[in-house]
């Protein structure tokens, strides 16, 4: 049995996260709608938020609460944990400079897709999907890092976040996702037609450590009607992620 106190603290504490991930899924929120997303009494959520507003994780603008800079400060001290990132962001800008598109690096953390990295030919402009979290089974990248997963690391993936559909293009049945899976790791590369934004094609393989782990992948992404075809776009990939991988390997830390 728990310490008196301590599993309504981690509720309490449970809660709060809900209340974070609500408003990033609706890109901000009146009271109303985060209380509908987290299925809690709008007087529930509104002392979560009120103290998360208090401490300057949530921020307030008129009858909206929006995620707060604090948590940006938070996501760019996590960005700069692993000083190996440095050497992916360059890898992603090399790419971004040559092919001219946008070029993404993201890594898997509690079975999403995390955008770490995603630059375009410009240096001091940063596309927009940087610290976007997207499902694995929608994804280039998701995909990419998916085929060097076990088939029951796969499983339990999906069976914490489901394969929620959300665009006609998103794969939404397990067996079909499996079939993907298998072509992607025959083929060596993933693709994303659509499957988590309309208008959005990307092309994307996966980045592996010394040991064989995942690290990351690397993925171009563009409107469909502007992008090069998948085999021109993989044979600029491949060789930007064969010396990212050699670098990997040389790595030594400051």
């Amino acid at each position: 049995m728990e310490p008196n106190g301590h599993g309504d603290r981690r509720k309490t504490t449970a809660t709060s996260l809900r209340v974070v991930d609500a408003i990033e899924e609706l890109d901000g929120g009146r009271l109303t709608e985060i209380s509908d997303e987290v299925g809690l009494s709008t007087s529930t959520v509104y002392t979560h938020l009120k103290t998360l507003t208090d401490y300057g994780y949530v921020t307030k603008v008129d009858d909206r609460y929006e995620l707060g800079l604090k948590l940006f400060h938070l996501g760019e001290e996590a960005r700069r944990r692993d000083s190996r990132y440095e050497l992916a962001r360059e890898s992603a800008l090399e790419l971004a400079n040559t092919i001219g598109e946008e070029v993404s690096f993201a890594v898997e953390e509690n079975g999403r897709s995390i955008i770490l990295f995603d630059e375009v030919s410009n240096p001091s402009v940063e596309g927009f999907q940087v610290g976007h979290q997207f499902y694995m089974h929608n994804s280039a990248s998701g995909k990419a890092m998916l085929a060097e997963f076990s088939d029951e690391r796969i499983d339990e993936i999906i069976n914490k976040w489901g394969l929620p559909q959300e665009t006609p293009n998103t794969i939404t049945e397990r067996s079909r996702l499996f079939e993907e899976i298998e072509t992607v790791r025959s083929q060596g590369y993933a693709v994303n037609d659509q499957e988590a934004l309309e208008g959005l094609r990307a092309v994307a393989i996966a980045v592996k450590n010394p040991d064989g782990t995942v690290f990351g992948s690397l993925d171009v992404s563009g409107p469909p009607y502007r992008l090069p075809g998948d085999e021109e776009l993989v044979n600029l990939l491949q060789p930007m992620v064969s010396d990212l991988e050699q670098e990997l390997a040389s790595y030594e830390p400051n």
